[in-house]
């Protein structure tokens, strides 16, 4: 009888995912080619580093903060170091208050894109030592370095970001 639950449990949720998923609406293919290109030309003005030169200013022992800017929903880890949260929307009336304007900031969110367009506001507020990290903390999972949990710091073994 258990077994027939949970069978029946699982055949309902699928059914209900791919229902929910099938039935989004997709994106227009005017709004993700403008967005891509918009994403494009913010990355031809900023600069973007890699995760290992985010590793070696950890090592050698540079100062700079690590600014998250994504969502709260999305902060269940973070990377581990000096990180301020601020979400994206809320960058511009924020960052004044937490960031010194001649500090080193590496910028990321999930995946870079919004890094991107937060570092070019960054260089625009004077923050010329703004720089984003590319490919965000997926990047940053997928090299496989540890990231910060409220149940404290965990490593993530072979992590593949299934776009």
């Amino acid at each position: 009888m258990k077994r027939l639950t949970t069978i029946i449990f699982v055949l309902i949720f699928t059914m209900t995912c791919f229902t929910a998923f099938a039935a989004a609406p997709t994106e227009p293919a005017s709004i993700t080619k403008a967005r891509d290109a918009m994403v494009d030309a913010a990355v031809k003005q900023i600069k973007e580093i890699e995760v290992a030169d985010v590793i070696s200013m950890m090592k050698n022992k540079e100062s700079f903060v690590l600014l998250d800017i994504r969502e709260a929903a999305e902060q269940g880890f973070i990377i581990p170091g000096n990180t301020k949260k601020i979400p994206r929307g809320l960058v511009e009336w924020l960052v004044g208050k937490q960031v010194k304007l001649n500090e080193t900031v590496v910028v990321y969110c999930k995946t870079g894109l919004r890094g991107a367009f937060t570092t070019k506001v960054l260089n625009d507020l004077g923050y010329s030592k703004a720089v984003n990290l590319k490919g965000g903390i997926v990047a940053w999972l997928e090299a496989g370095y540890p990231v910060e949990t409220y149940i404290g710091n965990i490593k993530p073994d072979g992590y593949k970001f299934a776009k």
